[in-house]
C-alpha cells in the first residue's frame, strides 16, 4: 500500500500541476489522497481535521498576514511613493539616478513589506512615470525594477525566511540577521549595474535635475517617520523587545498610524488595503497548508530519508551535490512559484544539509538568493510580469533588460556559497554563535 500510495501522490501532484491546478490545492489534494491510501479513511480525516489546524494556527505565521498588511497600508498611503522620493532627490543628479534611487527605494521598502511581488508593485506604480518623464530607457528601468524588488525576498522581514523557520524549525531572528549583509550587498550590485550601464549608454539612463540641500533635507524629513518604524521593527526584534510576529503587529500599528496621518488615507483605501492583504495571505496560506499535508504524505512513506540516504551515497562530496542543488533550485524558479518550490523541496532536503554538515542559516539564505534569482528569469520570472503589466508593455520588452541584473545576481551567489562567513557574520554578532 505504501508503494501505490506514493505513486498515487506524486503522480496526482505533477497531474493536477500539469492541468493548472493551484499548487497549494494540488499539494493538499494529492497529499490526501496519498495518506487515504497509505494511512486508510480515519486516519486521513483526523489529521485533515486537527494536526492540519494546529500547524497551519502556528504563531509564527501570524506575522506573515501582519507584514503583508502593513505593506498594502504603506502603498495605499502612498508613504512608499516618498521613499522613491527621497532616494531620487539624493542621488537623482548622477547618470543612472533615477536607477539607482528605485534600488535604494527596493531596499527600504523590503524592509518594510517582506514581499518581492508587492515591492515591484509599489516600485513600479511611482517609478515607472519618472522614467518616462526623464527619457530612461524603458527596459532598463523596468529591470532594475524587477531585480530591487527581489531584495524585499532576502532583507528581513522576508516572508520566505518565515516560512523557512516553521519548515525547518529554526530561529527567524537569526534568519533575519543572516539576511542583512546579502540584502545590502544585493543592493550594491544593482547600484553598481546601474552605474555601469549609465557609462556605456549615458543617453538612455540621463543625468536628473539638481536638488538643493534643502529639497534633500525636506524629502528627507518627509520620509523620516516612515524609517524611524522599519528601525523599531527590526531593531526591536533583536534588542529582544519583541517577537517577529509582535514585530509585526508593531509594523502594522505604525504605517497604519503615518497613512491615517500623512497619507491621509479614508475607509475604501483601508478597506483595499485589508483585501489586498487578505488575497496575498489566502493565497501564502493555501501553499502552506497543502505543503504541511503532502509534507505528511512524503514522511509517512519515508521519502525524505530515502533521499537523503540516496544522496549522501553517492561518490561526489557535499559541495559537488550542493551545486546540483542550487542548480535544480534556478530551474525550477524559471517555470514556478517561489514559495511553493520552498514548501515542496526544503522539507526533503533540508536533513540532506544537516547530513552534510551545512549550517542550516547560511544554507537558507544561498536558497533565498536563488529564488530572487528565480523572480527575474524567463518563462516565468514573476516580477517581470508584474512591472510589464503596471507599464503595459510585452513581458519580452521587460526580460530584454535584465541580463546585466542577472549577471550581478549570479555573482552575489557565488559569493555567498564560497564565503559562509557574508550570511554567518551578523547573527554570530547580534545573536551568538549558534
Amino acid at each position: 500500500m505504501v508503494t501505490v500510495g506514493i505513486l498515487a501522490g506524486l503522480l496526482g501532484l505533477v497531474l493536477l500541476l500539469a492541468i493548472g491546478t493551484p499548487t497549494g490545492l494540488a499539494m493538499l489534494i494529492s497529499g490526501s489522497c496519498g495518506l487515504l491510501i497509505v494511512y486508510g479513511p480515519d486516519a486521513m480525516v483526523m489529521y485533515l481535521g486537527t494536526s492540519m489546524y494546529r500547524e497551519a494556527a502556528n504563531f509564527v505565521l501570524l506575522a506573515i498576514p501582519l507584514f503583508v498588511f502593513m505593506g498594502a497600508l504603506g502603498s495605499q498611503g502612498r508613504l512608499w511613493e516618498r521613499l522613491f522620493a527621497w532616494a531620487y532627490a539624493l542621488v537623482g543628479r548622477i547618470g543612472g539616478g533615477l536607477g539607482m534611487a528605485i534600488v535604494g527605494a527596493g531596499a527600504v521598502l523590503g524592509a518594510a513589506s517582506g514581499s518581492s511581488t508587492a515591492n515591484a508593485a509599489a516600485l513600479g506604480k511611482v517609478a515607472i512615470k519618472e522614467s518616462q518623464k526623464y527619457g530612461y530607457e524603458r527596459r532598463t528601468v523596468l529591470a532594475c525594477i524587477a531585480s530591487s524588488a527581489t531584495i524585499a525576498v532576502m532583507i528581513p522581514p522576508s516572508i520566505t525566511l518565515i516560512v523557512y523557520a516553521l519548515l525547518t524549525e529554526t530561529s527567524v531572528a537569526r534568519l533575519f540577521a543572516a539576511g542583512v549583509v546579502p540584502g545590502l550587498l544585493t543592493a550594491v550590485l544593482l547600484i553598481g549595474v546601474v552605474a555601469v550601464l549609465a557609462r556605456m549608454r549615458p543617453e538612455g539612463l540621463p543625468k536628473g535635475p539638481k536638488f538643493s540641500l534643502r529639497q534633500q533635507a525636506a524629502a528627507t524629513g518627509e520620509v523620516a517617520p516612515i524609517l524611524g518604524v522599519i528601525g523599531l521593527v527590526i531593531v526591536g526584534i533583536y534588542a529582544g523587545l519583541y517577537t517577529p510576529t509582535e514585530a509585526a503587529a508593531v509594523g502594522v500599528l505604525g504605517i497604519g498610524t503615518l497613512a491615517l496621518i500623512l497619507g491621509r488615507i479614508k475607509m475604501p483605501q483601508l478597506f483595499a488595503a485589508a483585501r489586498e492583504a487578505a488575497r496575498t495571505t489566502g493565497m501564502i496560506f493555501l501553499i502552506i497548508v497543502g505543503a504541511f499535508v503532502f509534507g505528511r504524505f512524503m514522511s509517512a512513506t519515508q521519502i525524505p530519508q530515502d533521499f537523503t540516504e540516496a544522496v549522501s551515497s553517492l561518490p561526489l562530496g557535499p559541495y559537488p551535490i550542493l551545486v546540483i542543488l542550487l542548480a535544480v533550485y534556478i530551474v525550477l524558479g524559471t517555470f514556478m512559484d517561489q514559495l511553493a518550490i520552498q514548501v515542496l523541496t526544503i522539507p526533503i532536503v533540508f536533513p540532506l544539509i544537516e547530513a552534510f554538515g551545512f549550517d542550516p542559516y547560511w544554507f537558507a539564505i544561498i536558497f533565498v538568493k536563488t529564488v530572487e534569482i528565480g523572480l527575474l528569469t524567463p518563462p516565468l520570472g514573476l516580477n517581470i510580469y508584474v512591472v510589464s503589466g503596471l507599464a503595459k508593455v510585452p513581458v519580452h520588452e521587460a526580460f530584454r533588460g535584465i541580463g546585466p541584473f542577472l549577471a550581478a545576481d549570479f555573482l552575489l551567489l557565488t559569493g555567498l556559497v564560497a564565503f559562509p562567513e557574508l550570511s554567518l557574520w551578523l547573527p554570530d554578532l547580534l545573536l551568538g554563535a549558534a
